[in-house]
């Protein structure tokens, strides 16, 4: 007899205690977090220190950051794109060391090691991409720093266009520590 069966309570309970979790995520809305944002364009070698806006955006949309957001954008970034940690370049310069402008084969990302070879006496020294390189119409120009007992030569080997500068692709990069 189907009218002496027992009320279905725990589907009862089940149904209600869905309604008020729906409701209570309702009442407390999405969490958000703060995120940077470029303010204006960013060229590729530009400081992101005075070009960052903060919006709130849902939590988990974007890769936290882990570390204060600063350094050079690695690639161009357009106003209103996030700064997700990627577009940002680990600049690693070790202490004491110069920067001189150098005629680049292509813009490279700032934290770019290559090396450079001198072809008046063959001397080849690595160095580190500290900006990068502006086309100024003739060349690519861009500022890379050297231990200092060997910025002086690449400096003058720069003034003299007496200078090929290689550019390291995947694992046959230099990696230093300084």
């Amino acid at each position: 007899m189907f009218w002496l069966r027992r009320p279905p309570y725990l589907r009862w309970f089940a149904a209600g205690a869905l309604l008020l979790t729906g409701l209570a995520m309702d009442l407390t809305g999405p969490r958000v977090t703060a995120y940077p944002f470029a303010a204006g364009p960013i060229g590729v070698g530009d400081n992101v220190e005075g070009v960052i806006e903060w919006r709130e955006i849902p939590f988990g949309l974007l890769p936290q950051w882990d570390k204060p957001v600063s350094g050079v954008a690695g690639t161009d970034v357009a106003a209103g794109d996030p700064l997700v940690p990627s577009l940002l370049a680990d600049v690693r310069v070790p202490d004491g060391w110069w920067s001189v402008s150098v005629p680049l084969p292509v813009v490279v990302a700032p934290g770019t090691w290559l090396r450079v070879r001198i072809t008046s006496n063959g001397a080849v020294m690595d160095g580190v991409v500290v900006e990068a390189g502006n086309d100024n119409g003739f060349e690519i120009v861009g500022m890379v720093a050297f231990p200092p007992e060997e910025a002086a030569t690449v400096a003058d080997a720069a003034a003299d266009d007496a200078i090929v500068v290689m550019v390291g692709h995947g694992t046959g990069t230099t990696d230093q520590d300084g």
